[in-house]
């Protein structure tokens, strides 16, 4: 068994708001009755943000790995030589590098192409790439319909840069984790004394990286 040398680390994120109690009892419209709620979700976005952040790190290269190379580099196989659009050819070669990739120890591994990973920009084009279609004859067959999921992301901040992501129960990728026993974020209330009212507060302890660089590919398309 070979072992990569790829880490990360938990951090702790947290927010605390103070409501004071003219605030509350003026609160005709319920403005801040579901502020719990809402601070849960400022928590899932600040997950989604960090990990769009991680990917696009480096000019869009992503992180530097233990081998001191970006996650997309020449030397992994795992980024097209110029960018182009999603077609038949290069869906192709995104998949024939997957398909392709080696583990640590030099073999051939079994790296399955799961997702298209695109901006908002491009989900009309990859829509129609992977659709199902009843083709008259051989040379219309899509070969890429049902073959991937489509994953649109609207906080890629490329409108040309798409991926192709390995399916993750057989290769490690991106990964997230949490503190033991603090799983998402956790949103505590209690009556002020900070201020004369209520104070809710929202914690997250969240970490994310990746482990392997053979279950992505990106082009940086046109």
């Amino acid at each position: 068994m070979a072992e990569a040398r790829e880490a990360y680390k938990i951090e702790t994120w947290a927010k605390k708001i103070g409501i004071t109690r003219q605030v509350l009892v003026n609160d005709d419209l319920g403005a801040f009755a579901d502020l719990a709620r809402r601070m849960g979700q400022g928590a899932a976005e600040t997950e989604a943000r960090i990990l769009v952040t991680l990917l696009e790190a480096n000019s869009g290269n992503g992180p530097t790995l233990s081998d001191s190379k970006a996650l997309f580099h020449a030397d992994h196989g795992n980024k097209a030589t110029s960018g182009t659009a999603i077609s038949d050819t290069t869906l192709s070669a995104a998949r024939l590098a997957l398909r392709t990739q080696k583990g640590i120890d030099g073999r051939v591994i079994r790296v399955t192409p799961k997702n298209l990973l695109v901006p908002p920009a491009l989900e009309t084009v990859a829509e129609k790439w992977l659709a199902t279609i009843a083709p008259a004859t051989a040379a219309d067959v899509n070969p890429f319909s049902s073959a991937m999921s489509l994953v649109v992301e609207p906080r890629l901040s490329s409108a040309t840069r798409w991926y192709v992501t390995a399916d993750p129960g057989e290769i490690d990728g991106l990964e997230f984790a949490y503190l033991s026993g603090n799983e998402g974020p956790q949103v505590e209330s209690r009556s002020g004394w900070d201020v004369d009212g209520a104070e809710i507060r929202v914690i997250l302890d969240f970490g994310a990286g990746f482990i392997d660089h053979r279950g992505w590919f990106q082009n940086a398309g046109a």
